[in-house]
């Protein structure tokens, strides 16, 4: 019997792993810091890191997940994510199909999906494969990926949350200071690199964000 897809926590904050904003801490510590704060999702973007140092931070950030019980997601890899058995793969719109990706990392594996254009949700809504969209960047983001879309902005978030059935993250150039904006829109997950993992004091940032979470609801 095929055992079912995994899904993604309810939780609010998703972090984002890169080593060139983390304080020097590294990325296997900052996860450590992460999950002992209370997050629930951490996704490992490293994109020029040997292959056997991926794999072995992958697999000690994958057990730090375990042990918090906490979802840990590869970043367009589904090789690796397979390997070190993750509980999720997230992929771009330039990275192999989601269906293709499938096959690889098998039925219960979830597939998170990038999409940074109206026309990108709506072709993303009809993808059976895809169990959450990665929607942004919704401020400018070049900081922390210089490749970045243009910025979709608040009105892209929108579409994406009337458009989809699947959760939705929000990412790109989301900090303290602007969490409860995007919080407000509605029932989202905010993906945080620097204005996360760059914080001196990691365990303070994620009570602040939360902080300011919690007065968008209300």
């Amino acid at each position: 019997m095929m055992l079912p897809r995994n899904r993604l926590p309810e939780t609010d904050i998703y972090a984002v792993l890169s080593s060139s904003h983390c304080r020097g801490r590294g990325n296997v510590e900052t996860a450590r810091l992460l999950l002992e704060a209370g997050v629930k999702i951490i996704q490992y973007r490293e994109k020029d890191f040997p292959s056997a140092q991926n794999y072995s931070e992958c697999r000690a950030i994958r057990d730090l997940c375990r042990q918090h019980e906490a979802c840990f997601i590869v970043n367009d890899d589904a090789l690796l994510a397979r390997s070190v058995e993750a509980d999720g793969l997230h992929l771009g719109q330039d990275d192999i199909a989601p269906e293709s990706a499938r096959t690889i990392v098998g039925g219960q594996m979830l597939i998170g999906l990038s999409v940074s254009t109206a026309p990108q949700v709506d072709a993303a809504v009809n993808q059976t494969e895809v169990d959450y969209l990665g929607v942004g960047p919704i401020f400018e983001a070049r900081t922390t990926k210089p490749d970045a879309s243009p910025p979709g902005n608040l009105e892209l978030l929108d579409y994406s949350l009337f458009r989809s059935k699947v959760p939705i993250v929000a990412i790109g150039g989301i900090g303290l200071e602007n969490a409860g904006e995007v919080a407000a829109r509605g029932r989202v997950i905010l993906a945080m690199i620097s204005g996360l993992i760059g914080a001196e004091d990691i365990g303070q940032r994620v009570l602040e964000i939360r902080s300011a979470i919690g007065k968008a609801h209300g």
